[in-house]
């Protein structure tokens, strides 16, 4: 990562990648215009967008210096939007927000606040779910609630509560977070020199932040994690994951696929040097792997799911992707802990679909229909 200019010490860079936001953009924005910590810059990344955010953007960064529009002249997705603004920032630290996101007015200042402490290089807050109606009341009330509640030298058990940090080693955060449900590279600001020379795998379309996580942070020393809910993470019927199937969907097992290989390459290294030193310890990370199994085997259900949803005609056209799932099922289950990291409803789902996937994807379509 280059930053075309001079870094500035206290700058945060927020990069946010745009492609058809048009509804979202302003609403985005407003809530970077309303943080306490105002030392920041505003990357608004376009991603050839065919609505009206190539204007939106630049009629923002008139109306305020310190937003930059950067527009592109094609859509590659949103990973190279962020890697752009990667290659783009100026701050001393980044941080990543989708445009239907938006953030509470102090966010900015809890996490710089947060990785300001001894050795830690990322910072990172919880998040909630919103729709619109969250945004209108936020924007009527909480804005102006949580601007006088800020001087406020007491704070209740409640809130030291919600807003309790952990420290987190780089060399855990798999075990700790990604394995965890904290795939995610928003809600965390990064230190430049911990996230210099890391970028998006621009191959992937689902998966992308977690295998961009898990790059970075192993060279972390230290990560704060904070059950403060600063991030509001906009739930879009329309969203993403919850489309109906496109093939690009395999991205995900390819994504927890790659990572569980590269784990069990590092753990044949460990024990190989283990074994030259005669150490007889148990190396942890065979738990790791384990986790890492169940997750790709729910990853292949998650797939296998969408796909059963499709008409039986247009189901298929995409044969190959059914067998894809389930061959990387077979090999998966062979996987010591695998099945440890399931649940019993996912346990008879992953049996059954090993053993009959035609069938499964069949009454898994008729019983979505019934509901």
């Amino acid at each position: 990562m280059e930053a075309g200019n001079n870094v500035y010490s206290n700058l945060i860079s927020i990069i946010v990648p745009i492609y058809n936001g048009q509804d979202y953009i302003d609403r985005c924005v407003r809530s970077i215009l309303a943080q306490t910590y105002s030392d920041w810059e505003l990357l608004l990344l376009d991603g050839a967008s065919s609505d009206k955010s190539p204007e939106l953007c630049n009629e923002w960064q008139e109306k305020d210096g310190r937003i930059r529009a950067i527009l592109f002249d094609k859509n590659r997705g949103v990973s190279e939007g962020r890697n752009q603004g990667l290659r783009e920032a100026k701050g001393a630290y980044l941080m990543f927000v989708d445009v239907d996101d938006w953030l509470l007015p102090d966010c900015l200042q809890r996490l710089y606040d947060d990785v300001q402490k001894p050795d830690v290089q990322i910072a990172g807050c919880s998040f909630k779910k919103c729709t619109d109606k969250d945004w209108e009341e936020q924007n009527l009330n909480e804005y102006k609630i949580e601007a006088s509640t800020l001087n406020s030298t007491t704070a209740s058990p409640l809130e030291t509560e919600l807003s309790a940090t952990r420290l987190i080693a780089g060399k855990d955060f798999l075990r700790e977070g990604i394995l965890n449900h904290d795939t995610r590279c928003w809600s965390k600001l990064y230190k430049r020199q911990v996230i210099e020379g890391h970028f998006f795998n621009e191959d992937y379309t689902i998966g992308e932040d977690m295998l961009f996580v898990w790059d970075v942070t192993r060279d972390a020393k230290l990560i704060s994690s904070s059950q403060y809910e600063g991030y509001c993470y906009y739930h879009n019927e329309n969203g993403a994951m919850l489309k109906r199937f496109r093939e690009s969907d395999i991205d995900q097992i390819r994504c927890w696929k790659f990572l569980l290989e590269q784990l069990q390459e590092e753990n044949n290294k460990e024990e190989n040097e283990k074994k030259e030193k005669c150490d007889t310890s148990v190396n942890y990370s065979i738990n790791v792997i384990g986790k890492t199994a169940s997750i790709l085997l729910i990853s292949c259900m998650l797939v296998a799911g969408k796909l059963a949803i499709l008409p039986a005609k247009e189901r298929k056209q995409y044969v190959h992707i059914r067998r894809q799932c389930s061959n990387v099922l077979k090999e998966t289950l062979n996987i010591e802990g695998a099945y440890e990291g399931l649940d019993k409803s996912y346990c008879f789902k992953v049996r059954f679909f090993n053993r009959f996937p035609d069938l499964y994807l069949g009454l898994y379509h008729i019983l979505k229909r019934k509901r």
